[in-house]
């Protein structure tokens, strides 16, 4: 197991104690059904991120294709204007079988060189043809 795999078992494991699940916009989800996101920290909506704190993601949902692979793809929408923001790829449960459910984990450090912004946070998880087994957005702010 990689270092960045641990890191991120490491932050979900620690934060799902205390997992905040959010309402979430659906955004044009293809191949999935979205069944519960949870963020963490996210007691109250918009979501406030701390610089220099990690944000642990964990979406539950329902694949209605075999996919062989994702990738993950997140952008912060700001005055209209998608900004990508780096993320890794995370893990997902296991192997992507139509009418599976699928846990997919990820863990974003929130840089101290972001500004200080309210955002629409806009996660994508593309199956291997490229369409969006899951896309939603929800309200965000980056904060000290």
């Amino acid at each position: 197991m990689d270092t960045v795999t641990r890191a991120i078992l490491f932050l979900v494991v620690a934060c799902c104690v205390t997992a905040d699940v959010i309402n979430v916009k659906d955004c044009g989800s293809v191949t999935g059904t979205i069944n519960q996101v949870e963020i963490t920290p996210c007691p109250s909506e918009p979501c406030q991120f701390k610089r220099g704190v990690n944000v642990t993601m964990k979406v539950e949902f329902t694949s209605k294709i075999e996919s062989k692979k994702y990738t993950s793809v997140l952008h912060g929408i700001i005055g209209g204007v998608p900004v990508p923001f780096p993320v890794s790829q995370g893990l997902i449960s296991g192997p992507i079988n139509a009418n599976s459910k699928i846990v997919y984990l990820n863990a974003l450090k929130v840089e101290q060189s972001y500004p200080k912004v309210s955002l629409v946070a806009k996660l994508e998880i593309r199956d291997d043809s490229g369409k969006d087994m899951v896309c939603f957005l929800w309200p965000a702010q980056i904060v000290d």
